[in-house]
């Protein structure tokens, strides 16, 4: 743990689909430490990329500096958070996440999607609902196998209880969405996507892995057999299950969202958080 004062809060972030206005982190590093992360190739002076997991810096003044910048969010989207998870173990302490999102909720034109594989989300569940149909929560739940998380996800929460989470989110009335990213091996394509509608979730999107260059998580791959997860083919067999199980329907909140020129989808797939680009 290596606390800062951060420059900045509010990163410029793209998508295709979705064209975010900010990405907030309020954390650096992630103890999650998935072996596949591609933020372990972000430049750090005082990390490496295989020190990815071993290192947080929680960024102390990340809510002063948000209501600083708060002029910047009319009418904008803020992502929460696409280089850190906002909701890992260090939150219990700092609340950093829960006070940024505080600051946020007193923006009432802004539009915030929480992404996080945490169920730890759930300790501020009032706060979320009060963002009203502003708000989704995004939960990243890769496999539907929590042996192929224990080898790839070793520190991240099992993906049961990222089912339940998501089960009490949408209870609660919150917009879930499930996150197959980075999607990893499955057991069950036809059962996982089942499994994620039967949560209450209202959507869900399939994204690829992104390598680093001469990763050594393809050696994780090639050792347990899962090289088939770089295959399109094997990745688009996943989205056609989530798509029968997800149809395609027009929402108020996804009209609002999608380009004029891009048809309405519920399995969605965002090419700018995982997929390689070029």
């Amino acid at each position: 743990m290596e606390p800062e004062e951060a420059r900045s809060i509010l990163r410029p972030q793209k998508d295709e689909r979705y064209g975010f206005g900010f990405a907030l982190s309020p954390y650096r590093g992630c103890s999650h430490g998935c072996r596949y992360c591609y933020v372990r190739e972000y430049p750090n002076a005082l990390h490496r990329p295989e020190d990815w997991g071993g290192w947080v810096t929680p960024k102390l003044n990340a809510p002063e500096l948000l209501w600083s910048q708060r002029h910047k969010l009319h009418d904008a989207r803020v992502f929460m958070a696409s280089a850190t998870d906002p909701y890992q173990p260090l939150e219990r302490q700092y609340r950093l996440s829960r006070r940024c999102l505080e600051v946020l909720l007193l923006c009432p034109t802004t539009e915030v999607i929480v992404h996080t594989r945490s169920p730890l989300v759930l300790q501020d569940l009032e706060l979320l609902r009060a963002f009203g149909d502003r708000l989704s929560v995004g939960l990243s739940i890769p496999t539907d196998d929590d042996t192929v998380r224990q080898i790839v996800e070793p520190h991240a929460p099992a993906i049961p209880s990222r089912w339940a989470a998501a089960e009490r989110l949408a209870a609660a009335g919150i917009q879930v969405t499930i996150g197959v990213a980075p999607l990893m091996a499955v057991h069950d394509a036809q059962a996982f996507a089942r499994r994620a509608r039967a949560s209450g979730a209202s959507n869900a999107w399939v994204g690829g892995l992104r390598l680093l260059k001469q990763d050594p998580f393809y050696k994780v791959l090639a050792d347990h057999g899962w090289l088939k997860v770089l295959d399109s083919d094997y990745k688009e067999g996943i989205r056609a299950a989530f798509l029968e199980a997800f149809p395609p329907r027009k929402h108020k909140r996804e009209a609002r969202a999608q380009p004029v020129a891009s048809p309405p989808a519920t399995v969605i797939r965002q090419p700018g958080l995982f997929d390689r680009v070029g």
